[in-house]
């Protein structure tokens, strides 16, 4: 986005807001938790043919001298993961939208290639992408740490959707927490937008409204350290309802902007908070090493608890795998689609959240 386009945005007094979808959404994506009798319920088993053909493909790469860096899709050809793949996708776009994949063996490989496993993966049917500029030098697009060096928010949790440009979302359990904590946190946002639209529609309302969001120091020089633009939180671009949230970006930028937001601003969002947390919105597990989540990233709020590691080594700390991944799954709003901020050189995201806001539960 170019300087000159911010000013003209920034002089726009408001940002039209796609219509609120007015109506209960029944769709597998409206779901609650007693849905759900087991884990096996929204789950997939990796079973052992599949194993010794991953184990197999590793072996060719292996031999090959290829790294992540190096691979490319022909490397990794495990015909027996397709239908894993393909029912994925199929949960992603059309059902519950989410997965979890169990039985990777993480014992029996090194860190290194794990990673290249889930990239592989993950890139089989979709395409991997940078979160944002910053990333581990050196680390394939897409693929990032979430354990040891890779933490970027505080350790507690918050409820968060949609923090990148991308349509799925990947999570691989390499290692647990010492101590405990770390438990994942999955609610329907599609659920919840039925909820506020039966109990809240004001607050649902004003979700659609949305608010301009901080850069988090990304910006280019002469951008506004804000979005000059509101980004909805909810938007309904043909009668497909997508979300996207972070309450410390929405405060933080609505703060730059120069109207921090008062007790009326943070009821709607409070509001919004309550209902996700709900018991029998919010599904709770602890992923265990070698399992994986696939989430759609727009209709899946995502959180964690607080985790605990103690006095425990580098080594042996809570350690993740994210993959940032897009497929062709929906039509979304411009604002939450949008590649965004543009690198520039020797800069990555900096901000002093503690100035502006806390990290709630």
């Amino acid at each position: 986005m170019t300087a000159s386009l911010e000013v003209r945005l920034a002089e726009d007094s408001e940002t039209p807001a796609t219509p609120v979808f007015a109506a209960p959404i029944r769709h597998p994506s409206a779901w609650t938790v007693a849905d759900f009798r087991s884990p096996a319920d929204y789950s997939i088993d990796l079973d052992a043919a599949q194993l010794r053909d991953i184990a197999a493909a590793m072996r060719r790469i292996k031999a090959a001298g290829i790294g992540l860096d190096g691979l490319q899709r022909e490397h990794f050809e495990v015909l027996s993961l397709r239908p894993v793949v393909e029912e994925i996708l199929r949960q992603i776009k059309d059902g519950r939208g989410f997965v979890l994949l169990r039985g990777l063996p993480v014992e029996d490989y090194s860190k290194d290639e794990l990673g290249l496993i889930f990239w592989a993966i993950g890139a089989s049917r979709t395409r991997p992408v940078a979160e944002r500029h910053g990333g581990p030098a050196g680390a394939r697009q897409g693929l990032q740490p979430r354990g040891p060096g890779g933490a970027r928010l505080p350790q507690q949790a918050g409820i968060v959707a949609a923090h990148g440009s991308c349509d799925l979302v990947g999570l691989l359990c390499l290692r647990n927490a010492q101590a405990g904590g770390g438990v994942s946190r999955l609610t329907s946002a599609i659920s919840v937008h039925n909820t506020l639209l039966a109990e809240h529609p004001n607050v649902l309302e004003a979700l659609y409204r949305g608010y301009v969001r901080h850069r988090r120091g990304e910006e280019q020089p002469g951008e506004l350290p804000y979005t000059p633009y509101r980004i909805p939180v909810y938007s309904n671009v043909e009668g497909k309802v997508s979300v996207r949230y972070v309450r410390s970006y929405i405060e933080a930028g609505e703060a730059a902007a120069g109207r921090p937001m008062g007790p009326a601003e943070r009821a709607v969002i409070d509001t919004f908070e309550v209902v996700t947390k709900r018991p029998e919105l919010m599904l709770e597990f602890t992923l265990q090493p070698g399992e994986v989540y696939f989430i759609h990233n727009y209709t899946i709020l995502h959180a964690r608890t607080a985790f605990d590691d103690g006095d425990a080594p580098e080594d042996a700390r809570r350690h993740l795998l994210r993959l940032w991944l897009d497929a062709p799954i929906r039509p979304v709003h411009p604002y939450i689609r949008s590649r965004g901020i543009l690198p520039v050189a020797g800069r990555t995201p900096s901000f002093d959240w503690s100035s502006i806001t806390a990290v709630r539960h």
